[in-house]
């Protein structure tokens, strides 16, 4: 059975574990990471007003930013749609309109989660919605299920999401690759890491994600 193991504080301490009553994303440790690269020399103000109009779309998470990236909590649909929103916004701000997006996932890591949770007991989380963007995104994607024997079955379950989903654009050194709407390929990257943590405590994923391109494999 796939369990939570009970984490540690600086010191050793054991960290408390979150109360019952906790909304779900915060008993099972969501979370994410975000950092933001416009293609411009003049690079500052798209990444502030990027994120500013994130908050305002999606204002239930927590945000917290250094001087490596951002760090988001709050629910799967409400971190999808800051991500979403705020790679929506640096494309269209950017004067090349060329963006990359490093994103990094994870839902019940241990130094996160002070509690056991059954695999029994692990939250099903509904896909998100996204709305389209009218922006085409590549993407390469990484699901990584953790403290489990079985690591390919979820991550084959996933590539066969995206294939269904019409975002599978081949499978690349390390990675998978995306491609579709901005909104679909965020969706899709979410989608398979919820559903990963259906049946696997501790799940990470990392995506690349690039909005406008000039060197699109298409155009090559």
């Amino acid at each position: 059975m796939t369990t939570l193991s009970c984490s540690t504080a600086a010191g050793g301490a054991p960290r408390p574990a979150p109360e019952p009553s906790a909304p779900d994303h915060v008993r099972m440790g969501v979370g994410a990471r975000l950092t933001l690269h416009p293609a411009t020399d003049d690079f500052v103000p798209v990444i502030l007003s990027a994120l500013s109009a994130a908050r305002a779309t999606a204002p239930g998470v927590t945000v917290r930013t250094d001087d490596v990236s951002t760090l988001l909590r709050g629910s799967e649909q409400d971190v999808a749609t800051f991500v979403a929103a705020g790679l929506e916004h640096a494309a269209r701000i950017t004067s090349t309109g060329h963006v990359v997006a490093t994103l990094a996932l994870s839902r019940g890591c241990p130094g996160e989660v002070g509690c056991d949770l059954p695999a029994g007991e692990l939250v099903e989380v509904a896909p998100v919605h996204l709305a389209p963007a009218g922006l085409h995104a590549s993407a390469h994607w990484a699901l990584y299920p953790l403290g489990t024997a079985d690591a390919m079955g979820p991550i084959l379950a996933a590539i066969d999401t995206a294939q269904r989903r019409g975002t599978y654009g081949g499978a690349e050194n390390f990675a998978t690759r995306l491609d579709g709407d901005l909104a679909d390929v965020l969706a899709t990257v979410v989608d398979t890491w919820t559903g990963v943590g259906r049946e696997v405590a501790h799940v990470a994923a990392h995506a690349t994600v690039s909005v406008g391109s000039p060197s699109r494999r298409g155009d090559r």
